[in-house]
């Protein structure tokens, strides 16, 4: 029962008992349960017990508290639910009744993580290690990121506040170095009496590690445990002085050394000791649980308390909420028990996450790029110390990359402290070209060259197969503008390319060319040829004959072709003329050249009946390709086709062409990047800045193409910085990557440009109001504009795949993902349509089949759905 039907079914019963009402307060218990308050002039001469007999009838729910009280009453009675609000302390019952509570309101507050912000968190970074039962690697996880953090020359304190079973300086190796009076037992004792403790003397420095730094809890002893007794967080946390966050400040402020990270090893299940870690110092907290039944509601509830915390941590007045973060551990090594805890472990965590996250759509987290999962491994459960093991590194680098994108890299110092007095002059002349590669200027100087497009630019491969926006228009303006030793004829172009090519036929003119085919004995592979023909004959200086009964036609416009080719359907054995024609102009070229066909998409119209004709249009075009185009000795065909037209095709020898043909996809995320680096480069003041560093490329003197993978992100960061501040993802590459990818992984460079287009003028602006020196454009800028290209992206599909209309529009009405395979069923017979374009993705399986779907970002924003796990 919710708070309204309460309320509801409240004032019924003093209706029906006559009582008029001067206020009703119904509110849910922190702890648990109902708090309701009455007031009302009816309730005189009534006693209490029959005022809640009447108030609480039909009521079966917890009542925690209750006054049900006169006006008269309500002036002595004192409080009333309500009036008292709950103390906003770090500690276990309080943050999990407040968790629990804005999970379940309306309006709750504001959540700003330290990802959010632009600017970087001033060091340390403070990370709690937390699980809320054992046997899960927590300490284990610690040791690990503590160890990679140190090889990447990162200065790290780890803190063992496992007050009641301290475990880290076994784990470093250095337990035989605690000694008594010695750890964070007699530190916090210090401070509570106000002495001024020498922290650099409870140090350890850890073996085998240049910059790992251990406090240990303490030396075991009777005096220990008789120490822990006055550890009292829960009572510091109502006082003025407090001995926690003095311990936390004396590592920031009063170390010789300013650490870059602390770590701290906070002690399994509820403590007093380990709330305040989590809900007040921590920075980031690293949740680590096994998805077994019995640590989901612990989990949730710790969870939502994080989300309804904030930390000491203060950015223009507001204070921030940690980081949440999760490790799942340990994993067995069963592949189908992995992916079901995966489904499991990532299906819980959107759904702790889904209140933030449909509350701060823009920044909303994916629980992947939340969660990281470590297998069991036998070697290091038997192992006592740390393993110097480059493989069992690798698992624990993601755990490192949520600390390290808060960490400046000194590149990065360098690069600011430079770009600064540059930045204005870039940013006011960098531009980027958007949408298609027909609409784009200075195309040649931005072309990138991979070895697909290289296969593409190959006479051996007549077929060049890619989705809408892949570049397969720019296959066809690079073969047609640049001269690399081969000629080039247009036979087909699209509209917005055919300037000059007066010949090229329209959407009516292909209507007309199908009548005179239903009207005769030709195909439509014969109309090919005439259109090869004219445009061969437009393009080079041959000199061949036309056929005689054509020479009155002067084949220079789409009416003259059609004029052309409706005498030959009325002459006898003129289609023969037609194939003879082809050989005498290949037999005059001296030159390869290439026959280009592109615009076929869109060149026959949208209807159904025009996608019909394109159809049977494109198969004959294939059959002339496959018959006459084999035996051509200097004509190249290159046919540029969206693949699913191709794979719809039917015609005799289809199989011929697999091994002739590629299809454009972008798999390397480098060579990706390169597209926008090319057209950041057409900025002078931006090549000639990176001309004065000696670490970085020099574009005149190696063009891009040429570039290492080093490289490309070397500049990249230049452009848009190398971490994302306001995501979830350590480096904006990884970032970009991730979010224009659809659900099969497939990436479209028109998007990235479009990003790009929109990002530039959004920093001009937000420069002016606030200075960022590291890069320029700050990430944030990337996740303002990713809707807009969403938007752009959804249009291009629909319009590309005019039948998943249906579809799409149920996804919108749904509003969330991932959606249940239930939520589509009046379109599951476009479902793997829309697996195959990429709009969908398993998400998770049940019994072999799919139970749930996802959504890419590149389309998510433009359905307007949010995140959201489903049970």
């Amino acid at each position: 029962m919710n708070k309204d039907e309460l309320q509801f079914i409240i004032e019924n019963n003093l209706k029906r008992a006559s009582i008029d009402t001067e206020r009703i307060i119904v509110r849910q218990d922190p702890y648990g349960g109902w708090q309701i308050a009455v007031v009302a002039e009816g309730f005189r001469d009534i006693p209490q017990k029959k005022r809640r007999q009447i108030v609480l009838e039909e009521i079966e729910e917890t009542i925690e508290w209750i006054e049900l009280v006169t006006p008269e009453e309500r002036e002595w009675i004192g409080v009333l639910p309500g009036d008292i609000q709950l103390e906003d302390l770090p500690l276990w019952p309080e943050k999990l009744a407040k968790g629990a509570l804005e999970n379940s309101a309306e309006n709750s507050a504001e959540v700003i993580f330290p990802s959010d912000l632009d600017d970087d968190i001033p060091p340390p970074i403070v990370t709690t290690f937390y699980s809320l039962r054992g046997g899960v690697g927590r300490s284990t996880a610690l040791a690990y990121t503590a160890h990679i953090l140190s090889a990447n020359r990162r200065k790290v304190v780890c803190i063992d506040m496992d007050l009641e079973a301290p475990g880290l300086a076994s784990l470093f190796a250095c337990e035989n170095e605690v000694r008594p009076d010695k750890g964070v037992v007699s530190l916090l004792m210090e401070l509570d009496q106000g002495e001024e403790p020498d922290f650099s003397s409870h140090l350890i420095p850890v073996p085998d590690a240049d910059n790992i730094y251990l406090i240990p809890a303490g030396q075991i002893s009777p005096d220990y445990a008789r120490k822990l007794r006055f550890i009292l967080p829960d009572a510091w946390y109502r006082e003025e002085h407090n001995p926690l966050k003095l311990l936390l400040a004396g590592i920031k402020e009063k170390l010789p050394f300013t650490p870059d990270v602390v770590l701290l090893d906070a002690r399994t299940g509820i403590t007093d000791i380990n709330g305040p870690l989590l809900f007040d110092l921590a920075d980031i907290a690293i949740i680590t649980f096994f998805p077994h039944p019995q640590a989901r509601l612990g989990t949730q509830l710790l969870t939502q308390g994080l989300l309804a915390s904030s930390t000491e941590r203060k950015t223009a007045g507001q204070r921030l909420t940690p980081e949440p973060r999760f490790l799942i551990s340990p994993l067995p090594n069963i592949p189908e028990l992995i992916n079901r805890y995966k489904e499991k472990s990532l299906r819980w965590i959107a759904e702790w996450m889904h209140r933030v996250n449909s509350e701060r759509e823009e920044l909303s987290s994916d629980e992947n790029e939340l969660t990281h999962f470590i297998r069991y491994r036998d070697d290091i459960a038997s192992s006592n110390a740390i393993l110097q093991d480059p493989v069992i590194w690798k698992e624990f680098e993601p755990v490192v990359n949520w600390i390290e994108r808060f960490l400046p890299s000194e590149n990065e110092v360098q690069q600011a402290e430079s770009l600064e007095r540059a930045k204005d002059e870039i940013l006011r002349t960098l531009t980027f070209a958007p949408g298609t590669a027909e609409s784009q200027g200075a195309f040649l100087d931005s072309f990138v060259e991979t070895t697909i497009v290289k296969d593409a630019l190959s006479a051996r491969i007549p077929l060049v197969l890619g989705r809408k926006g892949s570049g397969k228009t720019a296959i066809f303006r690079r073969i047609s503008e640049d001269d690399k030793g081969y000629s080039t004829v247009v036979v087909h172009a699209p509209a917005s390319l055919k300037q000059g090519k007066s010949w090229i036929i329209s959407v009516d003119g292909f209507q007309y060319i199908e009548k005179i085919i239903n009207d005769s004995e030709l195909s439509w592979r014969h109309f090919w040829i005439l259109y090869v023909n004219t445009a061969i004959m437009n393009s080079l200086d041959l000199d061949v004959d036309m056929p005689e009964y054509l020479k009155e036609v002067p084949l220079q416009s789409e009416r003259e072709i059609s004029v052309a080719f409706k005498r030959t359907a009325e002459i006898p054995g003129a289609s023969l003329e037609l194939n003879d024609w082809l050989l005498r102009l290949d037999g005059k070229t001296t030159r390869d050249t290439f026959l280009l066909l592109d615009g076929l998409d869109t060149g026959f119209g949208s209807t159904p009946q025009d996608r019909t004709r394109r159809s049977a249009a494109i198969e004959g075009l294939f059959d002339l390709l496959m018959n006459q185009g084999q035996n051509l000795q200097h004509f190249y065909f290159k046919i540029l086709l969206r693949e699913d037209i191709w794979r719809k095709l039917h015609f005799e020898n289809k199989s011929h062409l697999y091994g002739r043909s590629v299809e454009l996809k972008w798999k390397e995320q480098a060579t990706f990047l390169k597209v926008i680096l090319k057209q950041a480069l057409r900025c002078k003041p931006f090549r000639e800045f990176l001309q004065k560093k000696s670490e970085l490329p020099d574009p005149e003197k190696r063009p891009v193409d040429s570039w290492t993978e080093k490289d490309v992100f070397a500049v990249w960061n230049i452009l848009v910085g190398e971490r994302m501040q306001g995501g979830r993802t350590a480096f904006t590459r990884n970032w970009v990557w991730t979010r224009l990818a659809d659900s099969n992984n497939d990436h479209t460079p028109r998007y990235l440009l479009q990003l790009f287009h929109e990002a530039v003028p959004w920093e001009r602006k937000e420069n002016n109001r606030s200075r960022y020196p590291r890069a320029l454009m700050r990430p944030r800028a990337l996740i303002k504009c990713l809707p807009e290209v969403s938007v752009q992206a959804l249009e291009a599909l629909k319009e590309e795949f005019k039948e998943l209309e249906p579809l799409l529009d149920n996804l919108k009405r749904v509003g969330r993902t991932p959606v249940a395979a239930s939520d589509l069923g009046k379109n599951q017979e476009l479902i793997p349509l829309a697996q195959e374009v990429g709009i969908l993705s398993v998400y998770e399986e049940r019994d072999d089949k799919a139970s749930r779907y996802k959504i890419p970002d590149i389309y998510r924003h433009a359905l307007e759905m949010t995140r959201k796990g489903q049970a």
